[in-house]
């Protein structure tokens, strides 16, 4: 794990309280040096400028209101860390391998394809890095009370978030093996989450901030109860606040209720739904999730595609349809588990749903208490090669902006999508749009962060100790500023999947969201 060269970190609410504290390398050659940090809150607190830097510095009850009155701005220094370096033995190739090349086996050329592909993203993140290098030696110390004239939600790397996915619920009625332990994970009274009036005050905030996609997770979303007016609310809020035509509304869900509700959803705003499902074997879907359902999640996605349908007249995005599909069906893929059924996965998009969804395959990730294990893990390149191994040609398609997803396809049936998630073979954290709020209120910046990392907004909002709403607003725009430039560049600074794994230093996935 990399370890900031020198910080100060505003920690969230401990009995109402908050904490302010200064540490730092001890080394010479370092650009902020515990002297100027300790000198700095010395200067705010009249505390001993000679205490160790583990010394509490400050503790007050409404730090906001302290910001106000002395015009303090936390110096937030950059933590640059760096990308794993992966390397590979092969030469590279010389040039593109075309679809339409008879003289190498279509496997083979999609290999090379692929190797020339990641070649060419591993010299882009270098050159990201050195750039990241270079401007670390000359940008000052962040002042996020000034610092604030492009957008609060823009990184000390260039990257503008405007991709919000909210966690609506802590539980959930699976217990998927890849995302909590089987006796479940400890539970947030109802008390400390989110209530609809605070997530649409922080959705209004980001909304007027640049973002124009809102994603609503959990947890299982559906689980709560005032689901649909809340998904209006948003809906009519980023279409109020947007000039654009993105507005986008979207849930993933493991889909055991939504037939249920996804008429009313769709008809109060929701633009499109990611839909969980990991094997089509009943025995196998209860070994994973500990649970029996998939029927109901299969009646799920054809239920999902009438309601788009009927609301847009064709299921997919863009002019005619052209697009992609407002239905997404998400599969995580584990060696000696369901890796063997990724050609029946590509055969019930195209065939059972007419080609009406995206299939997307998903790379295992670590998270808390997911017993995450390299042995089973399987890389992008190994679901592609099972998958024309399996008598299933691909062809390469082009990606979205800001993408997630490694789009190809079927040359003969070219209406479906197939995409791959390689979010540890094939990081994209370089074009990273996105923030996340758990359902207890905290932002996180990065899906792998550590928890020391997050944020209370829920605090600010509810300990406040103004009645202005232009003040309040001001308020946790200051603290969502503070809490994006400490965004790090890859991995939430892991560098690699072991990495994460051996930090165990995040939530397990149901508390994070997604």
């Amino acid at each position: 794990r990399t370890t900031p060269k020198a910080f100060q970190k505003l920690i969230t609410s401990s009995s109402n309280s908050y904490r302010l504290i200064a540490s730092s390398h001890h080394n010479a050659s370092d650009k902020y040096t515990e002297t100027r940090l300790l000198s700095q809150a010395s200067s705010m607190y009249n505390c001993n400028e000679t205490a160790p830097s583990s010394t509490l510095i400050g503790q007050f009850s409404s730090p906001l209101s302290l910001y106000r009155k002395q015009q303090f701005s936390t110096a937030v220094a950059r933590d640059y860390d760096s990308l794993e370096d992966v390397g590979y033995d092969q030469q590279p190739i010389s040039k593109l391998i075309h679809k339409n090349n008879d003289r190498m086996p279509r496997l083979q050329a999609l290999r090379e394809q692929l190797r020339d592909e990641k070649r060419q993203q591993q010299q882009h993140h270098q050159q990201q890095s050195n750039d990241v290098q270079v401007a670390e030696s000359t940008k000052p110390m962040i002042d996020y009370s000034t610092d604030m004239d492009n957008s609060i939600l823009t990184d000390t790397h260039g990257r503008h978030h405007n991709y919000l996915r909210i966690s609506l619920s802590e539980r959930c009625n699976l217990r998927c093996q890849y995302c909590m332990p089987p006796e479940g994970v400890p539970l947030s009274p109802t008390s400390n989450l989110l209530t609809n009036d605070e997530i649409m005050r922080l959705v209004t905030l980001f909304v007027k901030n640049g973002v124009d996609k809102v994603r609503l997770t959990g947890g299982e979303p559906l689980l709560r109860k005032d689901l649909v007016p809340l998904v209006h609310s948003i809906s009519e809020e980023l279409k109020k606040s947007n000039a654009t035509s993105s507005n986008l509304v979207g849930i993933t869900t493991n889909g055991i209720s939504l037939s249920r509700h996804v008429h009313d959803l769709v008809d109060a705003g929701l633009t499109g739904v990611n839909i969980s499902l990991d094997t089509l074997s009943s025995d196998r879907f209860q070994e994973i999730t500990r649970r029996k359902g998939l029927d109901k999640v299969m009646r799920a996605i054809g239920d999902s595609i009438s309601a788009f349908q009927n609301r847009y007249g064709h299921v997919r995005t863009g002019p005619n349809g052209t697009g992609g599909s407002r239905v997404k069906i998400n599969c995580v893929v584990m060696k000696n588990f369901n890796d063997d059924e990724l050609v029946d996965f590509v055969n019930m998009a195209t065939d059972t749903f007419g080609g009406d969804v995206d299939m997307r395959f998903i790379e295992w990730m670590p998270f808390n208490d997911n017993a995450w294990s390299r042995s089973r893990f399987v890389s992008y390149q190994d679901m592609v090669d099972k998958i024309t191994n399996g008598g299933l040609p691909l062809e390469r398609i082009i990606d979205g902006p800001n993408d997630t997803t490694k789009w190809w396809q079927v040359p003969q049936k070219d209406s479906t999508r197939i995409g791959f998630i390689t979010s540890m073979s094939e990081h994209f954290c370089s074009t990273c749009n996105r923030l996340r709020i758990t359902a207890d209120g905290k932002i996180k910046t990065c899906l792998f962060g550590s928890n020391e990392k997050e944020v209370s907004l829920k605090d600010i909002m509810r300990q406040s100790s103004s009645d202005d709403p232009r003040q309040q607003e001001e308020d946790l725009s200051r603290v969502i500023h503070a809490a994006v430039q400490r965004k790090t560049f890859a991995l939430g600074g892991h560098g690699s999947a072991d990495n994460i794994a051996k930090a165990a230093d995040n939530r397990p996935m149901t508390l994070i969201g997604g």
